[in-house]
């Protein structure tokens, strides 16, 4: 889902480039700088950042969730605590554990196949 923060940047930027040579009013040069940069941080560098702070290890004894933007969240399932893993498209890998709320792991690279690989693991 990064491919469609990168697809706004570029169109940002392009934008401020075409409107760069054309002599406007101030008051539009000003609020098309002011759209931007919005669009920018809310749809570039926010979602850049969520993905750059989110984590998750897979060992043979655990899975380990870390991730947050603001407020950092860690979650730790040992295999013996899985009870089974699901694919959705819509929702991603969903681990269930017991007794506990599920560990919803979304847009992960080849999120299918890697659901087949924890099934497999969670088999042995």
């Amino acid at each position: 889902m990064l491919w469609l923060a990168q697809l706004v940047l570029f169109a940002v930027v392009f934008v401020l480039s075409f409107m760069s040579g054309r002599v406007i009013d101030e008051w539009l040069s000003i609020t098309i700088n002011a759209v931007a940069g919005v669009l920018i941080a809310f749809f570039w560098l926010l979602p850049s950042i969520r993905y750059a702070t989110t984590f998750v290890d897979i060992t043979s004894t655990r899975i380990i969730y870390r991730g947050g933007l603001f407020a950092r969240v860690r979650r730790e399932l040992s295999w013996s605590q899985v009870t089974g893993i699901e694919y959705s498209r819509t929702k991603g890998i969903v681990i269930l554990a017991g007794e506990e709320p599920p560990l919803i792991l979304t847009r992960m690279p080849r999120a299918k196949a890697l659901a087949e690989e924890l099934r497999a693991t969670l088999a042995k």
